[in-house]
C-alpha cells in the first residue's frame, strides 16, 4: 500500500510539473526573448537563455516616453507607456463600476423572490451570448454620431456592458452562500434592507467582490476589438492597440512586440498574486454553496 501511494504521489507531481511547464513555459520563453537581439530570435536551434542580456527594447520604451520625435525612437515605443496607462484606467474603471453596480443588481436576484426572477437571470446571461463582432459596427456608428469616438470613457462604458452580466452572475451566486440568518438578525435589530446590504452582506462578500473585480479587470485588460475600432489617436490608444502597431507593412520588430507583451501582463499577474487568497475563496464559495 505504501508503494502504491508513493507511485501515485510521484505521478501527481510529474503531472503537475508538466502542466506548470506547459502553462508557465511559454511566458518564461517570452521573457527570455525580450532580453535578446532580434537576430537571436531566428536562430536554429532557438536560444533559450539570453546571452548577452540586452536591455535595448526596454530602454526604448521607457526612455522613449520622455523623448521627442527627433530622438530616433520608434513611434510605437514612445507612446506605449501612455497606452499602458490608458489600459489601466479603462480596466480599473470597469472593475470598480462593475462591482459597485453588479453588487446592487445581484443582491435582489439572490435574496428576493419575485415573478420573472429566473427569466431575468437567464436574460442577463443570454445578453453575453451575442458575439461582440456582430455589435461592433452599430456601436462604432453610434459612438461617431454622438461624438464619443476616440474617447477613453467610451471604452469604459462599452466594456462595462459586456462585463457586467458576468459580475452579476458571480455575485448573486456568492450572496446565496451567506447564511440568511445573518440578515434576519440584522432586520430584527432594526436595519433596513439597504443597511443590511451595507453592514452585513458587502463586508462578508469581500472575497467574492474581489474575485469579480479581478475577473472584470482581466477581461477588460486584454480587449482589442473596440479599442482598435474607436481609438484614433495616442490619447485613447490602449496597450493592445499599440502592441499591434509594432507590426507595420515595412518591418516587424519581434523583440519590441514581445517586450510590450511582457510589460502588458505584469498588472494582471500582479493583481492575481496579491489577491490570490480572495480570488480562490470567492470562486469556491460561490460555486460550492450557490
Amino acid at each position: 500500500m505504501k508503494q502504491r501511494a508513493r507511485i501515485r504521489l510521484v505521478t501527481i507531481y510529474i503531472a503537475a510539473a508538466i502542466l506548470m511547464l506547459g502553462t508557465v513555459g511559454p511566458f518564461l520563453w517570452l521573457v527570455s526573448s525580450s532580453f535578446q537581439y532580434e537576430r537571436q530570435l531566428l536562430n536554429r536551434p532557438p536560444q533559450w537563455l539570453p546571452n548577452p542580456i540586452v536591455l535595448d527594447s526596454y530602454r526604448e520604451i521607457f526612455e522613449g516616453a520622455v523623448m521627442g520625435e527627433d530622438s530616433g525612437v520608434p513611434y510605437q515605443s514612445r507612446i506605449f507607456l501612455r497606452s499602458f496607462a490608458n489600459s489601466f484606467f479603462v480596466a480599473g474603471s470597469v472593475a470598480v463600476i462593475a462591482v459597485m453596480a453588479g453588487a446592487y443588481a445581484a443582491y435582489p436576484l439572490a435574496r428576493l423572490h419575485f415573478r420573472g426572477r429566473q427569466v431575468l437571470l437567464f436574460a442577463i446571461l443570454a445578453s453575453r451570448l451575442i458575439p461582440a463582432l456582430s455589435l461592433a459596427i452599430p456601436i462604432v456608428l453610434v459612438a461617431k454620431r454622438i461624438g464619443m469616438s476616440d474617447k477613453i470613457v467610451s471604452l469604459v462604458f462599452i466594456n462595462l456592458s459586456f462585463i457586467l452580466p458576468y459580475v452579476i452572475w458571480l455575485l448573486q451566486s456568492y450572496f446565496k452562500s451567506i447564511p440568511m440568518e445573518l440578515e434576519d438578525a440584522g432586520r430584527i435589530d432594526g436595519c433596513s434592507r439597504l443597511q443590511v446590504v451595507h453592514k452585513i452582506i458587502l463586508p462578508l462578500s469581500l472575497p467574492g467582490l474581489t474575485s469579480a473585480a479581478i475577473l472584470a479587470f482581466l477581461l477588460t485588460w486584454g480587449e482589442f476589438l473596440f479599442a482598435l475600432l474607436l481609438s484614433e489617436s495616442p490619447s485613447s490608444y490602449t496597450s493592445t492597440v499599440v502592441v499591434s502597431l509594432f507590426a507595420t507593412d515595412v518591418d516587424v520588430s519581434f523583440v519590441s512586440i514581445i517586450t510590450a507583451g511582457v510589460l502588458s501582463v505584469i498588472p494582471p499577474i500582479g493583481f492575481a498574486l496579491i489577491f490570490q487568497r480572495y480570488i480562490i475563496s470567492g470562486l469556491l464559495s460561490g460555486s460550492l454553496k450557490g
